[in-house]
């Protein structure tokens, strides 16, 4: 491409990332949260703690409690970074993200010519990389989402470039891209097995390909692992084997975690089972097909991934996208329908708005020749339609999601307010409270800094044991509460052991009760 189209994409990521992370003014949900709330933790050389439990997985002893042994650790090191460099505050740590959102258009415009596009099919590629639907809200935030699209893209690219007889250290260094995509999330081991499966085809030394893919991948990952085995004896998060056994994503939150297991998974029957992956499947397949699509762009990804299918690099990607689908809706269904697949899809971003426009040129070349149409000049036509559709899609999802409302409760800031309301009123009845259950550990955190803990997925019985065991002085039951619970939202004043002290509205109108425990005999209670 020429200059000039290169710095109109420079400067169009810049203006789309900055203007979307203009309105992006706090984290957002929990996930981003919880990874600004430890990049705080890193920045000021408290190390990987977390002042909050947010689970009960690993059996946590108690508060302060290791960080990032459920969600892994490389989206808190960037934010981290950006304290850093920056200072304190939101700002300074999600500017990072924006950087590596704004370079999207980039990566995507040079892998596009990598396939083999031209450099009008390449800029185009590169436009709806900036306008990037669904996606752009969560890009700018201190989430996974951008540093996963530039990691696995590369690792592809990588892999892709050593299968076709590059330099050796390529397969390194798809490895060691892949480690650190695996550092960004869970699943990111995931883009190690389409790699490999290109290493094992690799036209020339096989197992040496096959070697050094792994030596990378190990090298990035071994001081995590020397890290998990540490702390917890084994190489993954110690708890991350339980959401195997899931019946519903609140059990993620039970107390103690031992419940979670097989028998409780399979008591549940074949047909309870059966249902709930139909029901992820739909749910990311309509994630696949409206998000990751676009709507309009997911039939134009499809035809020209077939046009490129003889390339490694979109074999390798079209294999991770269909392994991630299988994982987020068979064997995760109700984190992969939660937001799993929505999350790690990014890894296939660039590839797909790279494959585009060679598909959308393939099917105008076929409808010109139906209708009598000059190939040429439809181009021209319907190119900017497309675009058009983008910048459509991307202005009203960032409208929805963190603008409407200005300037008072944009439904972005509604959580992060809410938390704030409780702060105030919870330090006005009682300026030391101590430990306090609530339902979002990390924005709770955020807003107070105080000590806190999920309340459990169970009834008053199990968190009554949480209130002993984690020396908790207050409950704050809001409308999000788990359904065991739902009797004592119901009746706040019911329970024998916590005393209703006050009680306010959320953003929705809903009512939020902050309950005083009272010391039973035994506990850790004053």
């Amino acid at each position: 491409m020429s200059t000039r189209r290169w710095l109109a994409l420079i400067v169009l990521g810049l203006v789309t990332a900055g203007g979307m992370a203009v309105l992006i003014r706090v984290p957002g949900y929990m996930d981003a949260e919880y990874y600004y709330a430890t990049a705080g933790e890193l920045a000021h050389k408290h190390g990987f703690v977390e002042p909050f439990l947010w689970n009960y997985l690993d059996d946590p002893a108690g508060i302060p409690h290791p960080s990032h042994l459920y969600w892994m650790p490389l989206s808190s090191l960037i934010a981290a970074a950006g304290l850093w460099l920056f200072g304190d505050g939101f700002r300074g740590a999600q500017l990072p993200f924006v950087l590596l959102t704004a370079g999207l258009p980039l990566l995507t415009a040079w892998i596009a010519l990598r396939l083999g596009s031209s450099a009008r099919q390449a800029f185009l590629a590169g436009l709806l990389a900036a306008f990037s639907g669904f996606y752009l809200p969560f890009l700018v935030t201190t989430d996974a989402f951008a540093a996963y699209a530039w990691l696995g893209a590369l690792a592809f690219v990588a892999g892709a470039a050593a299968c076709r007889g590059g330099r050796w250290i390529l397969w390194a260094a798809a490895g060691a891209l892949v480690g650190a995509a695996h550092l960004a999330r869970a699943d990111g081991m995931l883009l190690i097995v389409p790699l490999l499966v290109l290493a094992g085809f690799a036209p020339r030394k096989r197992v040496v390909a096959l070697a050094l893919l792994a030596l990378g991948y190990a090298v990035i990952m071994g001081p995590w692992w020397a890290r998990n085995l540490s702390l917890s004896g084994s190489l993954f998060a110690p708890g991350g084997a339980r959401t195997l056994w899931l019946t519903s994503y609140d059990e993620l939150f039970t107390y103690p975690s031992t419940l979670l297991g097989f028998d409780s998974w399979a008591t549940q029957g074949a047909g309870a089972i059966l249902a709930s992956q139909v029901r992820a499947s739909l749910t990311n397949l309509r994630s696949l097909v409206v998000v990751t699509g676009a709507v309009v762009l997911g039939p134009l990804m499809l035809v020209g991934a077939w046009r490129r299918r003889r390339e490694p690099l979109v074999t390798s990607c079209m294999a991770y996208l269909g392994l991630l689908f299988g994982v987020m809706s068979f064997v995760f269904p109700f984190s992969g329908a939660r937001g799993g697949f929505f999350h790690s899809s990014a890894a296939a971003l660039p590839i797909l708005w790279a494959l585009t426009p060679i598909g959308f040129d393939a099917a105008l070349a076929k409808i010109s020749a139906w209708r009598g149409w000059d190939a040429g000049r439809a181009g021209k036509l319907f190119a900017p339609v497309l675009i058009v559709c983008a910048i459509g899609i991307t202005a009203w999802v960032g409208w929805d999601r963190a603008a409407a409302g200005l300037p008072d409760a944009p439904r972005w800031e509604q959580a992060a307010n809410d938390q704030a309301a409780v702060t105030r009123a919870l330090l006005t009845l009682d300026p030391f409270p101590g430990v306090v259950a609530v339902n979002n550990p990390p924005g709770f955190f955020l807003a107070s800094i105080l000590p806190c803990v999920v309340i459990p997925y169970g009834d008053e019985g199990m968190l009554h044991q949480v209130v002993d065991r984690y020396g908790v002085e207050w409950v704050v039951l809001d409308a999000n509460h788990p359904l065991p619970l739902a009797s004592l939202y119901e009746a706040p004043a019911s329970s024998p052991w916590l005393s209703l002290k006050g009680e306010l509205a959320d953003a929705r109108g809903r009512p939020v009760y902050l309950l005083q425990v009272t010391p039973s005999p035994g506990s850790l209670l004053p």
